[in-house]
């Protein structure tokens, strides 16, 4: 068996469709036909992805973590392990501990590949693409910002010979024909929220991811009927969120204050050097005086700063490092496996040895720091040896370098924007990426 908590215990609403977790690609529930946790954690197509793990059989949709997996690298299955008394732990610390009256796998029956309603643990929101950033490793799926950047373009026969997939729309989408959207109004989050209040005594783990949750109408009021959950007290509330638009830190402050754990995972992405450049519409400076002035008014939610990790933080991965870390929060990294133009594994093939030479400089700089977050599964070296490992071990077609070139040449005109303007190692010269540094 491929056991996988996400897989028993989890719910996932995306861009119009209903999965098990964020990694899971498959379109296993649409949203039009029913967004009622109740009516979804036992359809037919998760039931199916269960049988197809308990015969240790990858489904298609979990490719990435099968991928990460043949490498010998921890993939998102491994946040949880199951142990010799079949209870998930998960692996970077005790936060949550399992029901002892409802283990999630005494809740899965194997015969019908159906697990009881006490075993719903995570489920993660989504309510709609509204954003006030246009990120170079995201696309129209999940930011309006793509999608009015994408507005004034017009496709031309380089980016189709290419297959530049943002910049066609096709980018998380499953062919021609998918138009779903991630459109979850209020009304309809606070019904999934009675029906998670009414019917799943035992749920622990809300997360929501965007679009920009501090930028959408949906997440406040949503707050406060989770709050109404009979199991709140022993919940973990969890965001992403880029942290860099206006909101009420008050008010949020009160509406986290209801569970036993918060969490805000701050998508950074990038240091001062390029955090304008890829986190298009964001300010560094905003960014640090919102964390400043959450943590003076809340003591007591955890802040993650995240590096989701193309070519372009391994273009500048020294001031990334060192400029999350001023930031004095957690850290957590994650890795662009598609699409594979800005993977971080196609600078190997032509700039190997540059690319140790800025780990080992940057593995120096934190041998040297004096921060707190630098040990530990959620410190910089865990991470920074996560991302090195990937890069080591991935083989990936030189083709995609070469698609590489041709994005960053396209996205700098559509973003009116330029790349020798933010990056201090490499240059564009005559569009060939040089290094200068």
């Amino acid at each position: 068996m491929i056991a996988c908590y996400y897989a028993l215990g989890g719910i996932n609403y995306k861009n119009g469709v209903i999965t098990t977790c964020p990694r899971q690609s498959d379109q296993l529930v649409f949203a039009r036909q029913t967004i009622i946790p109740s009516e979804i954690y036992n359809h037919e197509n998760f039931t199916n992805l269960r049988k197809k793990l308990y015969n240790d059989q990858w489904p298609t949709g979990c490719s990435t973590c099968q991928e990460m997996e043949k490498y010998n690298l921890k993939s998102m299955r491994h946040d949880y392990f199951l142990d010799k008394n079949n209870v998930f732990n998960k692996n970077d610390g005790d936060l949550f501990t399992e029901p002892t009256d409802y283990k999630l796998m005494d809740c899965y029956d194997p015969s019908t590949h159906k697990v009881a309603k006490e075993g719903l643990r995570h489920l993660e929101f989504r309510f709609s693409t509204a954003c006030n950033f246009a990120c170079l490793h995201c696309s129209e799926v999940y930011s309006s910002g793509w999608k009015k950047k994408l507005n004034n373009f017009t496709v031309d026969a380089e980016v189709k010979a290419y297959n530049l997939r943002q910049l066609l729309g096709t980018e998380h989408r499953h062919g021609p024909n998918d138009k779903e959207e991630m459109r979850l109004t209020t009304e309809q989050a606070l019904k999934i929220c009675e029906d998670l209040n009414e019917n799943f005594p035992y749920l622990q783990y809300i997360d929501f991811a965007g679009g920009e949750l501090l930028y959408q109408k949906q997440f406040f009021p949503t707050l406060r009927k989770l709050a109404e959950h009979p199991n709140a007290k022993n919940m973990l509330i969890s965001f992403h969120s880029n942290f860099n638009a206006d909101f009420d830190i008050s008010e949020l402050t009160s509406l986290l204050k209801p569970f036993k754990e918060s969490c805000i995972i701050i998508s950074v992405d990038a240091g001062k050097n390029i955090y304008p450049y890829f986190r298009h519409g964001g300010k560094w400076e905003k960014l640090k005086s919102n964390i400043e002035e959450f943590k003076k008014i809340n003591d007591f939610t955890w802040i993650d700063t995240s590096i989701t990790t193309s070519v372009y933080q391994i273009l500048d991965i020294y001031d990334v490092f060192e400029s999350i870390l001023s930031l004095n929060c957690n850290l957590d990294a994650s890795l662009v496996q598609t699409p594979q133009y800005i993977n971080p594994s196609i600078l190997k093939y032509d700039f190997k040895d540059d690319v140790l030479k800025d780990f080992n400089k940057t593995e120096e700089m934190l041998n040297k720091s004096k921060s707190k977050v630098i040990e530990g599964t959620r410190g910089a070296r865990y991470w920074l040896k996560y991302i090195f490992d990937y890069i080591d071990n991935t083989k990936l077609d030189y083709s995609h370098y070469n698609r590489f070139l041709v994005y960053r040449k396209k996205s700098d005109q559509i973003w009116n924007q330029n790349f020798n303007d933010y990056f201090v190692n490499y240059q564009i010269d005559d569009n060939e990426l040089v290094r200068v540094n």
